[in-house]
């Protein structure tokens, strides 16, 4: 999957990428990534990421190489163990320049009350 959106999978993020934040990225795919960046642009780890089936990954939920390597397993690190450095870069760059989700619109004022008594007479409502 990660391999995939370094590549070619259309993405989608919630944000421009920033130094110190935590940037959700959208896949085709139905994958949902959370990507933290440090300062300089730089990938810092994948925190969480999402599955189509509502499965879910956490960063420190598992160990590389696996559980059973006792003190020299570390965290896994997707960006680091699972793809290649080149692909990384790949990803970072299209990090850096995808496309994001536009920003929701503010919700409407509520409405005057010279309207309401305009649109909804107390006499028509009241009867």
């Amino acid at each position: 999957m990660l391999a995939q959106a370094a590549e070619s999978e259309p993405l989608l993020a919630d944000r421009p990428a920033a130094a110190g934040w935590c940037q959700r990225v959208d896949l085709a795919n139905r994958w949902s990534l959370w990507v933290w960046w440090l300062a300089d642009d730089q990938l810092d780890r994948l925190w969480a990421a999402r599955a189509p089936d509502g499965g879910r990954w956490s960063y420190a939920c598992d160990r590389w190489p696996d559980w059973n390597a006792g003190s020299g397993a570390v965290p896994l690190e997707p960006l680091d163990h699972l793809i290649a450095p080149e692909q990384r870069e790949h990803l970072r760059q299209r990090l850096l320049t995808c496309s994001c989700w536009p920003e929701p619109e503010p919700p409407p004022a509520p409405p005057e009350m010279a309207w309401i008594d305009q649109h909804y007479p107390l006499e028509v409502m009241a009867s």
